[in-house]
């Protein structure tokens, strides 16, 4: 009964932070004086010659993209969200950015293959572990000393007995865990038939507020930018 208790109240740890690239275009008619950088990590970035930059190490999800030149009266803040392309326009007195967002790549939490909702709808089912049972078929599972060869469901971090008739429609993406990673995470017998993790669609929504907003928008950013004189040079 204790172990029974255990296994209800048992939750699914989150995924470390996944450090991502981000990369873009620097579009200016001035001469090339601009960093970029990372807020977090202060790591700098000078666009080439054709304005392209990168950027690795980004926690897309949290960091601040910081663009500065000699003549921005202040640093331009760019919050990521998410994003993986910038395209940055200096025009008279404002900044044009077009960001197109990164492709949903949800983390792991045990290392297993994540399916998102958009892939599982593609066999046709409607229902998640019908879906997941053909994208995934299930290898051989050893057997339990109960004789049980279900694997461990969750639905948002919690242990459930069954998800057979959760639909399709109201997640956001499942990890389906072989047998191996499940005993190594130290989830008990029943571990020993793997995994399948379903995060919904609000849970996600809730954590990530902007997931599933446009992948390509422009914002225009407001920033006074003064001329330098071009220096003369000597006759």
């Amino acid at each position: 009964m204790k172990k029974a208790i255990l296994f209800l109240g048992l939750t699914i740890l989150p995924a470390l932070v996944q450090a991502e690239t981000i990369s873009g275009e620097y579009i200016s008619k001035s001469k090339n004086d601009v960093s970029l950088l990372i807020k977090r990590i202060g790591k700098i970035a000078r666009p080439s010659k054709k304005g392209a930059f990168s950027l690795k190490n980004v926690d897309i999800d949290n960091d601040t993209l910081v663009v500065k030149s000699p003549r921005f009266e202040n640093s331009v803040l760019l919050p990521i969200k998410g994003t993986c392309q910038f395209t940055i326009t200096e025009e008279e007195n404002r900044l044009v950015v077009k960001q197109a967002k990164a492709p949903f790549n949800p983390p792991t939490a045990y290392n297993g293959i994540i399916v998102t909702k958009e892939s599982l709808e593609k066999t046709g089912e409607r229902m998640a572990l019908a879906a997941i049972n053909l994208k995934i078929p299930r290898q051989n599972s050893p057997t339990t000393f109960s004789g049980n060869t279900e694997p461990l469901y969750f639905i948002d971090g919690l242990l459930t007995s069954d998800i057979s008739t959760v639909p399709l429609s109201e997640i956001a993406y499942a990890e389906v865990v072989r047998a191996t990673n499940a005993e190594s995470a130290s989830l008990g017998a029943r571990g020993a038939n793997g995994m399948i993790l379903l995060t919904t669609e609000n849970k996600y929504h809730v954590e990530n507020p902007d997931w599933n907003e446009p992948k390509e928008f422009t914002v225009e950013v407001p920033v006074t930018i003064n001329e330098i004189p071009q220096t003369v040079k000597d006759k």
